[in-house]
């Protein structure tokens, strides 16, 4: 992996380059627009250049986690999956390029995402259902990971990155670099990033006082302290990709490997190693008619993961599939929008001791269409979606017989934005999704470990139905950007997992899982509701420099409203304050995030204490005709404050990371 990088180095410097060549053609590639989400839907954001790379950590869902209305699941450094707006795990699509991500970190928390975020061009965050265009299971959200082996655009000539970053809360050393060649209307791309990290250290004791108070350890144990023990994590990553040009359009193919192997701070014996190999095909032809332009996007994954311990490999999980989205886009002066199909195939399967799902094949196939109107100040909205699923539950002496599973989705929305002003618009959306269960919510049947409980599914599980309303309130200007959002969610067989009340015991010679909580996958109602603020507003602007202020609010409730009761893993109310200063070649922020306690608690839930976390960070660029160069320095949580994520099922044993130096550079040629 280093000689890889060093050689696309040396490759950038000894490289030559067209006449018309421009800096900023740079940018439209690392944008790559042609995976976007498309630009109509309400609540969406995007992390993109400094602000990707200010924000940017080991995990997507910690990269992620100080967006407003985001936050993150938190199972250790190492693994960590976005929560949104109270809503996780099938709920959230995790998307690659517009295609599902085929890996098995929604069904088990201890699972990376596998991809290096260092090799992310861009994510885009959208809040709220997105059923409509991408499956039952965006009904909470979608996280949409852009990267760029596949070009929309040709660009003549030679394009190198070259990362490197150094961060002190691990030793960590990480790199990455990339090469984009273009001649003869064909693009060649390659890519590879390495990251070796140690064990994280933290501020104080890994267990909560509250956990040691509770449940002192035996006599003769200490406390885990200023370190997390296994937390360790070793990536490397590789990408290729080719795409060819053409009068109307662009056919495009591209791979990526992903490998690695890391810590798991729940069972401090037990190390993951994963890999994921995954194609990617991307096409576009332009049409004349009604419709302008077709996409074409398909992904084949093969991943797993072994689970080792003392160097024996215990439950290997396996997922092999293929995503494909056709879509046709419209785009007229009144009214544009989207029309297509989405099938999804995949096999998974888990083999080993901590085996609590059986063998399963999955498919799906969707019709979808959305369209927008506009006329003056007046823009409306709708679309629907129809999505058939099926389980089917392969043959296993653990498990039972084969049984199949059917389920018939609908979905659709309406959506009203009046621009009230040249800067201001307001928008209502409403929506109804349809969920199908998961094949873990119906199947599962054994220990799982990794949450230290006893998963039961349910077989006679019914869709799960919502209900979402959002009013929202948006400004942009030159010197202010600003979104409001109201929203709630209510949800009719909202399926919720359990406890029932009764340990497990297995009664088995030599089982370690004996006397495990008892989780049953039952169906309740459920109501979620909240608010989110965003912006950013320039308060000084002249030679001496552009000072501006940046504010961010959210707020989540949610409540079984069968019960009354709360739900579990609800993020506290959060408040962001922070000053940007940006003067020729320097850019510099400070920002404090106060994180409220949580009391409103789930049965059985210990809530959290509030905390502030306070950051800042500066940024040197130097652009001359055909390159740029960035070098960055940031401390994250600089007084090292304890702080523990609510929504964490591991917050009482594993707190967020310490104080951390991080200092950086890219080479952009």
């Amino acid at each position: 992996m280093k000689i890889l990088i060093f050689a696309i180095l040396f490759l950038s410097l000894n490289s030559s380059y067209a006449d018309d060549y421009q800096l900023e053609k740079i940018q439209v590639l690392s944008h790559h627009d042609d995976k976007a989400l498309v630009n109509f839907i309400p609540s969406v954001s995007k992390l993109s250049g400094k602000e990707l790379t200010k924000r940017r950590q080991v995990t997507i869902g910690d990269t992620l986690q100080s967006e407003v209305g985001v936050t993150s699941t938190q199972y250790g450094p190492n693994a960590s999956r976005p929560v949104i707006r109270g809503l996780d795990g099938p709920r959230i699509r995790i998307l690659q390029n517009s295609l599902g991500m085929l890996d098995a970190s929604t069904q088990s928390v201890d699972h990376n995402i596998p991809i290096d975020p260092l090799l992310v061009d861009q994510i885009e965050i959208v809040r709220g259902p997105m059923s409509l265009l991408y499956g039952s299971s965006a009904v909470g959200g979608v996280v949409n990971i852009v990267t760029n082996r596949t070009h929309s655009e040709f660009e003549n000539g030679l394009i190198t990155e070259v990362q490197s970053q150094g961060e002190t809360v691990n030793n960590g050393l990480s790199s990455s670099a990339r090469m984009d060649y273009g001649k003869d209307q064909w693009m060649y791309h390659i890519d590879g990033a390495t990251k070796n990290l140690q064990n994280q250290k933290i501020p104080g004791y890994a267990r909560s006082s509250k956990k040691r108070q509770t449940d002192p350890l035996p006599p003769g144990e200490s406390e885990e302290k200023d370190e997390l023990e296994n937390s360790f994590s070793q990536q490397n990553s590789l990408g290729a990709g080719v795409t060819r040009f053409f009068n109307d359009g662009f056919l495009g193919i591209s791979f990526g490997h992903f490998d690695n192997d890391y810590g798991s701070v729940a069972e401090k014996e037990v190390s993951i190693n994963m890999i994921q190999n995954r194609y990617e095909l991307h096409g576009e032809y332009n049409l004349s008619g009604p419709f302008k332009k077709i996409k074409l996007r398909s992904a084949q994954s093969d991943y797993r993961h072994k689970e080792i311990e003392g160097g024996a490999t215990g439950t290997v999980f396996k997922n092999k599939g293929n995503e494909t989205r056709i879509e046709a886009l419209n785009d007229s002066e009144a009214i544009k929008g989207v029309t297509g199909i989405q099938t999804q195939i995949f096999e998974f399967e888990a083999i080993g001791d901590e085996a609590f799902l059986p063998p399963s094949n999955n498919q799906a196939f969707s019709l979808f269409t959305f369209q927008e109107f506009t006329f003056g100040e007046h823009a409306v909205s709708g679309g629907g979606r129809i999505e058939k699923t099926e389980v089917e539950k392969k043959s296993s002496t653990n498990f039972g017989t084969s049984d199949d599973f059917g389920f018939t989705a609908l979905n659709g929305s309406a959506g009203y934005r009046y621009q009230v002003l040249k800067d201001h618009s307001l928008s209502f959306t409403y929506s109804y999704t349809e969920r199908a269960p998961s094949f873990q919510e119906l199947l599962s049947n054994g220990p799982h470990l990794a949450t230290g409980t006893f998963e039961i599914g349910e077989g006679s599980l019914s869709k799960e139905k919502a209900h979402a309303f959002e009013l929202g309130w948006k400004k942009v200007s030159d010197i202010s950007k600003w979104s409001l959002s109201f929203y709630t969610q209510k949800f009719e067989d909202y399926i919720a997992l359990t406890p029932n009340g009764i340990d497990n015991d297995m009664d088995t010679p030599g089982d370690t899982t004996d006397d495990l909580p008892e989780n049953e996958y039952v169906q309740t109602n459920a109501l979620f509701y909240g608010v989110d603020l965003d912006g950013k507003q320039t308060i000084l602007q002249n030679e001496k420099g552009t000072w501006s202020l940046l504010s961010r609010f959210d707020y989540v409730r949610g409540k079984d409203t069968k019960s009354n009761k709360n739900l579990p893993r609800i993020s506290p109310p959060r408040v962001t304050a922070g000053l940007e200063f940006l003067k020729n070649k320097w850019t510099s922020d400070i920002e404090a995030q106060y994180v409220f306690e949580q009391t409103k608690t789930a049965e059985n839930e210990n809530p959290t204490d509030r905390y502030i976390l306070t950051n800042l960070g500066t940024t040197y660029t130097l652009i001359k005709e055909s390159s740029k160069f960035e070098l960055f320095f940031r401390i994250r949580n600089i007084f090292d404050v304890e702080a523990r994520n609510h929504v964490s099922t591991l917050k009482d044993i594993a707190p967020m990371p310490g104080r951390n130096f991080i200092l950086g550079g890219q080479i952009l040629i």
